[in-house]
Parts: structure tokens; C-alpha cells; sequence
């Protein structure tokens, strides 16, 4: 019988405990770029070094390294020709999916470039 009002006071000795703990300060979580790192700061009299361009042949690199390696570009013959205003992707592809994501690629590494498209899909005539 004791055990009851034992248990009573200690189920409401720690539920008033347990409202007293003061709830924790509201903060905002810290923002990162894209790349999961901190952007680091510039002093504000300090002026922000112009964006480096890529040349040609970085661009060509960059784009056929990443076709070259794309599992869902296997068995396709693709070249890769840039200059300063464009990027021309030609071979060929077996679907309209490779096809797509080729171009796909290449947009993403040409920056300011045209991308031309002169795939051929063994698959249409």
C-alpha cells in the first residue's frame, strides 16, 4: 500500500521536474553553398577576383572525361569539339535517353558556350 503513494509522488516530482528545464534558444542553422563548404568571406573593401573562364580545351576535357565515364553512356561514340563561343557534341548514341543526357552534360560544363548538337541516334533514320 505505501508503494502507491511513493509512485504517485514520484511520477509528479519528476513530471515538475522535468517542466522547469528552460527549452533551448532558437537559432537558424548555418547556410552552405553547393559544394557542403563555407564561401569564405571578403573584406568589404577588397573586390572579388573576375571569374576564371575556362579555355577551350579544359572545356573539351572536362565534358568527354565526364561522357567517357557516364555509366549510362556505355557503347556510344561521342567526340567533343569547343572553341570560345561554342561546344559541338557529334558520334553516336543508340537512344533518345543517351541522346538527352549527352546534351545534358555538355550544357553543364560549357558555361557561356553554345552547345551544337550533331548526334546521330543509331536507332532513327
Amino acid at each position: 500500500m505505501k508503494r502507491i503513494p511513493c509512485g504517485l509522488f514520484l511520477t509528479l516530482a519528476v513530471s515538475a521536474f522535468a517542466q522547469q528545464q528552460p527549452m533551448p534558444p532558437y537559432t537558424t542553422p548555418p547556410t552552405f553553398s553547393e559544394g557542403g563548404a563555407r564561401q569564405q568571406q571578403m573584406p568589404p573593401d577588397t573586390k572579388a577576383p573576375p571569374p576564371q573562364d575556362l579555355s577551350a580545351a579544359q572545356v573539351e576535357e572536362q565534358i568527354l572525361d565526364k561522357l567517357n565515364h557516364e555509366p549510362g553512356l556505355a557503347n556510344t561514340n561521342l567526340r567533343v569539339k569547343a572553341d570560345d563561343q561554342s561546344v559541338a557534341l557529334t558520334g553516336t548514341v543508340e537512344t533518345e535517353r543517351q541522346h538527352d543526357l549527352a546534351l545534358r552534360i555538355a550544357q553543364y560544363y560549357a558555361g557561356d558556350r553554345k552547345v551544337v548538337d550533331k548526334i546521330e541516334i543509331r536507332g532513327q533514320a
